[in-house]
């Protein structure tokens, strides 16, 4: 397992908060040029200030022509050794039938999910693989989620719709990336503790938010993924979630609320 990884380049999606920041700030401090890429300067400028191997870089995922911007300010540097993609969204409206209509996923949401959840991550390895192969090879580490391996009663329809997508595109992918000297793994994580959850249409409790996976916890997986020579399927879940969803029938207290 490597370490050490100073004087090699860095891409964080998502870099602003939750576990794209943690992430981040865990490769600086292995020495990494690490560019951290998001929609938020502001968000982008907090990371930054976490070390000063940091690079803020403004970017959107699911614009193809802010991402090439974006990496020919990177490639400026040198070609990149690794891109983390953690970027990824999700709304109050996720049910595909509620008794209140506002719950409902709406066609914007449809759109918008699809267009950053799962497009996000085909534009940014579209555009970070040709580099690495002609380099010579690198890596790249997706976060899906376990609702992309199961079903997760609280993610929301068109969330878990984008995470299976995902799961689908990483597992095919894999070996053609890897005939180019690119070592393509995914990250599952169960209920974790981001920014994400304060979409949930029920908030979840304290208890419920200090017992979940912490953004510390992603950034330390996702560096151990990423320091292995082998591609890695890691499912990370908290003590409370079997694998494969949380049903409402699960006891947690938490759940009360959920309008399922």
């Amino acid at each position: 397992m490597k370490s050490d990884w100073t004087d090699k380049i860095v891409i964080v999606t998502g870099g602003g908060g939750g576990m794209g920041q943690a992430a981040a700030k865990r490769f600086a401090e292995a020495g990494a040029k690490t560019f951290v890429c998001g929609r938020t300067l502001e968000s982008l400028e907090e990371t930054a200030t976490l070390s000063e191997n940091i690079v803020p870089l403004v970017c959107d995922v699911s614009d193809t022509s802010s991402i090439a911007t974006a990496l020919d300010t990177v490639l400026e540097t040198g070609t990149p050794d690794l891109l983390i993609h953690t970027a990824g969204i999700n709304t109050a409206d996720r049910f595909m039938a509620h008794e209140d209509p506002s719950r409902i996923s709406s066609e914007e949401t449809w759109k918008k999910m699809l267009d950053i959840n799962v497009l996000g991550v085909v534009n940014m390895i579209q555009a970070v693989s040709p580099v690495m192969a002609k380099n010579g090879g690198g890596k790249i580490v997706v976060v899906s989620s376990t609702a992309g391996h199961g079903f997760d009663s609280f993610a929301g329809v068109p969330y878990t719709a984008g995470k299976w997508a995902v799961h689908g595109l990483l597992f095919t992918a894999r070996q053609q990336l890897s005939k180019h000297g690119i070592v393509l793994s995914e990250y599952a994580p169960g209920e974790a503790n981001t920014p994400l959850v304060d979409q949930r249409p029920v908030l979840p409790t304290e208890e419920h938010r200090s017992a979940m996976i912490q953004c510390e916890d992603c950034g330390d997986s996702l560096f151990f993924i990423a320091s292995q020579d082998h591609s890695v399927s890691l499912i990370q879940l908290p003590n409370y979630q079997p694998f494969g969803g949380m049903p409402p029938e699960i006891p947690a207290p938490w759940l009360k609320g959920l309008g399922l």
